[in-house]
């Protein structure tokens, strides 16, 4: 942890939640340190047992993952976990390799 927490709404960012052992024990701590919530940011959504269990029961608001796994279908009706699709963001940066164009200029424009 870094920083104050006391009073305010936090943010734990990382790259997968698997069992959700480490985030929902950083929500904890976190809670426990002051913060008026938690919210998680992943890019892969693994989501093994016992992962939604974990979060339902945590202090954790909100998790955001991105759909670059197939979500389990018992995961789609959890209150706090939202999925975003990248697949369009996949897809035109498949085009732009198929066609040999830049895929940095995918991100010059209007982000998610």
């Amino acid at each position: 942890m870094i920083g104050k927490v006391r009073g305010r709404h936090t943010i734990i960012v990382d790259d997968m939640v698997d069992t959700a052992g480490t985030v929902t024990s950083a929500a904890r701590l976190l809670m426990k340190k002051g913060a008026l919530s938690v919210r998680v940011v992943a890019t892969h959504g693994v989501l093994s047992p016992p992962a939604l269990e974990r979060i339902e029961e945590s202090s954790i608001k909100e998790v955001l993952i991105a759909n670059t796994l197939p979500v389990p279908e018992e995961a789609l009706g959890l209150s706090k976990l939202k999925v975003l699709s990248v697949a369009s963001l996949f897809a035109e940066a498949l085009q732009a390799i198929f066609v040999d164009s830049s895929v940095s200029e995918i991100f010059l424009g209007e982000n998610l």
